[in-house]
């Protein structure tokens, strides 16, 4: 029979290689992050092309660029934070294309939420779920949502947004694209430039 001193030298030893472990998997998913990010450098170009063609029309027509404001915030979030870290949670690299592909699929983007907080907090240093652009009553996460109601109204409905609805929406897209990506970027030694094409740093 194991005296204490022994059972506590076992457990001791068994969380220790837990610890082990676990930091392993961070690491190996940190590298796959930023592989992936490496290996698709154009991944964010389509999200800076729409974000640029919906600040031509701001003032010419503020439901237009409502709705290609809000896919930027919308494709920014999904394509370029949350496909990469899903690809990098999946070790297996024959699948990891498919699932992360199937994960950006899903509608509902509430499901993504705690995941997307996890992204932007541990990568980008940002609390994603309290964050609130300067000046701004509500979180982000809040003026997302009711951006994403204005916007369908405006597509199912054939409601027009207001000029000030606009704004939010391209004030929304840039702390996306030119705050929270960057600095998740950045903490992998990475950068986005004119474009969207991501470089080393």
């Amino acid at each position: 029979m194991d005296t204490p001193d022994e059972i506590a030298r076992d457990n001791w030893y068994s969380d220790l290689v837990d610890e082990i472990s676990i930091q392993a998997i961070d690491e190996f998913t940190l590298d796959r992050l930023r592989s992936y990010y490496v290996t698709n450098k154009s991944l964010a170009s389509n999200v800076v092309s729409i974000y640029k063609e919906a600040e031509t029309l701001l003032d010419k027509s503020p439901s237009a660029a409502l709705v290609l404001f809000t896919t930027a915030i919308e494709v920014g979030l999904k394509v370029t934070l949350l496909k990469p870290v899903v690809y990098g949670l999946v070790h297996n690299e024959s699948v990891a294309d498919l699932v992360s592909d199937l994960a950006i699929k899903q509608n509902g983007f509430d499901r993504f939420k705690p995941i997307l907080a996890k992204i932007i907090k541990e990568y980008g240093n940002i609390d994603f779920n309290n964050f609130k652009i300067k000046d701004h009553i509500k979180t982000i996460w809040e003026e997302i949502y009711t951006l994403q109601i204005v916007r369908n109204g405006v597509v199912h409905r054939g409601e027009l947004a207001s000029a000030e609805k606009a704004i939010l929406a391209k004030d929304v897209a840039t702390m996306i694209m030119g705050v929270f990506l960057p600095s998740v970027l950045k903490n992998l030694g990475l950068k986005i430039v004119n474009g969207g094409k991501i470089e080393n740093v």
